[in-house]
């Protein structure tokens, strides 16, 4: 799929254009807010999550008010907590099925219970013993552990222009689950997508294989043996049942016939398409002797099994091209 590389560069750029506008643009990040505001935010979004049992409409909603992170602090410490998880389960909250829906509120209700749980935690100072602290320090001198470094800048930059992708495949989707059909139309939406890519990847699969099908070896110029000596042959074989070589000899007898009315000069190493290229495009014959090739090549080359339809076929293209 040779073609599509500049399509995928020109994307690349796309993205990259916009990851630096979505870079200069303000943070979703709110805050920073009291550890006890915090807890009692928790709570009203439990509240809210409660209440979606009845009113499941209210979701989209209720998923616009959240923040991307949450910024707490307490005291001389400070935590960001994200909070992209509840406004994705929201998203699958919609587009879910009614009888799916309660245990994903029970998953998110348990999720917040999580936070809530860590938020007292944090509120709790941490005491690491001098001892402990000994200890983690043998641990990271060991030799395995020497090659462990931080993240490079290019995948810091990969990061970053993935969370910005995310961000934005979740606003265009969370739009569309938000339609009462909205979860059918991405999945379908990645079916067609992916089928038009299978036929794509399909369809130049074949044309290679037409293209890099073996040469047939003739030891000698088509046109020595004269076209009506091929097309007897091709008449005997299709009499005692042997279609594939009927076809075969059917194409030869319609090469030898060009050839020997110089529309090229003979030449024993041409393979069924260098053939075909020697006719002009505006030539009348051109038509006849693609439609010859093409079932010659795929009958012979492809190993396909002839019957007698495609032998009347091809002798309809021999008399078009003068072979009687």
């Amino acid at each position: 799929m040779r073609r599509l590389v500049p399509f995928t560069w020109a994307a690349l750029l796309v993205l990259l254009a916009g990851f630096c506008r979505a870079e200069s643009a303000p943070s979703s990040l709110e805050g920073p807010l009291s550890l006890d505001a915090y807890q009692a935010q928790l709570e009203d979004w439990s509240r809210q999550l409660s209440a979606l049992e009845r009113h499941p409409e209210q979701a989209q909603p209720f998923r616009g008010t959240l923040p991307q992170k949450s910024l707490v602090n307490e005291g001389a410490r400070s935590m960001e907590v994200s909070q992209d998880w509840l406004k994705t389960a929201l998203v699958e909250f919609t587009a879910a099925k009614p009888e799916h829906r309660p245990e994903l509120l029970r998953e998110m209700q348990s999720r917040l219970a999580a936070q809530r749980q860590e938020a007292d935690f944090f509120r709790q100072p941490a005491t690491y013993p001098a001892s402990s602290q000994q200890k983690l320090n043998a641990i990271l001198s060991r030799r395995e552990f020497r090659a462990v470094r931080g993240p490079t800048l290019w995948e810091q930059l990969v990061q970053r222009v993935e969370r910005w992708i995310i961000y934005w495949l979740d606003r265009i989707f969370s739009r569309v689950a938000g339609t009462q059909h909205g979860g059918k139309i991405v999945v379908w939406c990645a079916i067609v997508l992916a089928s038009f890519l299978v036929v794509i990847w399909l369809r130049r699969m074949a044309k290679r294989q037409l293209i890099d099908w073996p040469r047939e070896p003739v030891l000698f110029a088509p046109s020595q043996k004269h076209w009506r000596k091929w097309l007897a042959e091709a008449r005997e074989a299709a009499q005692q049942g042997r279609w594939r070589d009927a076809i075969h000899l059917g194409y030869w007898a319609a090469i030898s016939q060009l050839e020997q009315s110089g529309a090229w000069a003979p030449d024993r190493a041409r393979t069924p398409r260098e053939y075909l290229r020697l006719l002009p495009g505006a030539s009348d014959k051109r038509p006849v002797l693609n439609a010859l090739t093409h079932r010659f090549e795929i009958i012979w080359y492809g190993n396909r099994e002839a019957g007698a339809d495609d032998f009347a076929d091809t002798l309809v293209q021999l008399e078009r091209l003068g072979c009687r």
